[in-house]
């Protein structure tokens, strides 16, 4: 390509110096208005009867139309060249600063500003456009957090315990006409809950994720510990400690705030915190009497039973663990809650070592 450019090029250049030579001829043999209609032919600007009556020779000599000939030929080989077509966009602006200007559409003033302060301007908004773009995108990253999915469990009239098993470990024990909401999976700092109504917690320790629960009127946080929870109405508010230690703050007034310990309680009277011994049974007496799980798994179920009863259920493999099970146990016996969880599940159990052991039952034994 660049070397048939080249060519074009150089047959150009020798078709413009030959058609200059006898175009000098012409001007010498002729006045200066026969020259310049001469021009007019060859560039096409003549209208139609004057090239006509060109053709057909008026007022040319033999001599000339002979010049003429050859000039013409000349000058289609200079029209056959084709520059290399590149966009030259200074170049098409200034093509249309003449034509606005020369029709008077604006003023030069202005046009001036077109051609050399707006893209000026233009680049310092894109540079702009690209910064505040770049900064948006680190901002939504860092700050911007996903809203935590949360679940909400409501046990209405439900006259059973309802129990859950949080994403770290931690079971919630729910009484009936309760609401209790916690994510489905912790943040990476913080494991935080609300309670409306009354739950047994049974916490996972963990010092790097604080366990903290929203009430009505108070805030709890712990480490790991257990401990019961009742609120009514939004007004009254009960906490006793089994296990461990608890920080109780006031949401009406956060400087005001108690540790309650093992075998303590804590309500609120009057916008003020109350602290007393634990009298009676203690916390203990309600949410293991009936005892349901819903859509939970063995491993789960397995893992309250033996913190709550006298009894060391394990599984014969994850897969057995993984099985899902609604089951209710109403002060039930071991013997009696093994039986229910083989029959549901279709699973077989052995006393091994003083464990009961959960398993599938085998297709060969099915058949035999």
């Amino acid at each position: 390509t660049r070397n048939l450019g080249t060519r074009n090029l150089g047959t150009r250049n020798l078709g413009t110096r030959k058609l200059h030579k006898n175009f000098q001829s012409m001007k010498t043999n002729n006045n200066q208005k026969h020259t310049e209609t001469l021009a007019r032919y060859l560039s096409g600007e003549m209208s139609t009867p004057e090239m006509r009556a060109f053709d057909e020779g008026t007022g040319i000599s033999e001599e000339d139309k002979k010049v003429i000939e050859k000039m013409k030929t000349q000058w289609s080989a200079i029209e056959g060249y084709e520059e290399p077509k590149v966009t030259d966009t200074r170049k098409a602006w200034n093509k249309l600063h003449s034509r606005l200007a020369g029709e008077n559409l604006i003023p030069d003033q202005v046009l001036v500003q077109k051609n050399s302060f707006i893209p000026a301007l233009l680049r310092v908004a894109a540079v702009l456009f690209i910064f505040l773009g770049i900064s948006a995108v680190v901002y939504f990253a860092y700050n911007h957090k996903p809203a935590t999915e949360m679940v909400e469990v409501n046990t209405s009239n439900e006259a059973n315990t309802l129990i859950k098993t949080l994403s770290d470990g931690s079971v919630i024990y729910i009484a009936q006409n309760s609401l209790f909401s916690f994510p489905k999976e912790f943040e990476k700092d913080s494991r935080n809950v609300e309670l409306k109504g009354e739950a047994f917690f049974d916490i996972v320790s963990n010092p790097d994720k604080p366990f903290s629960i929203e009430t009505d009127k108070a805030i709890i946080q712990v480490l790991g510990t257990a401990f019961n929870v009742r609120t009514k109405n939004g007004t009254d508010f009960e906490l006793l400690v089994d296990r461990g230690k608890v920080k109780v703050t006031l949401k009406s007034d956060p400087s005001r705030a108690e540790f309650v310990t093992v075998g303590e309680k804590i309500s609120i009277h009057n916008e003020g915190l109350v602290k007393s011994k634990q009298t009676g049974s203690g916390s203990k007496a309600w949410y293991k009497q009936s005892m349901h799980f819903k859509d939970e798994s063995l491993r789960n179920i397995i893992n309250v039973l033996n913190r709550n009863f006298n009894t060391t259920f394990v599984f014969a493999d994850n897969e057995t663990g993984n099985r899902k099970l609604t089951v209710t146990f109403r002060n039930e016996t071991a013997e009696t809650m093994t039986e229910l969880i083989c029959t549901t599940l279709n699973l077989k159990s052995q006393n091994i070592n003083g464990s009961v052991v959960l398993s599938e039952i085998k297709e060969d034994a099915k058949s035999n």
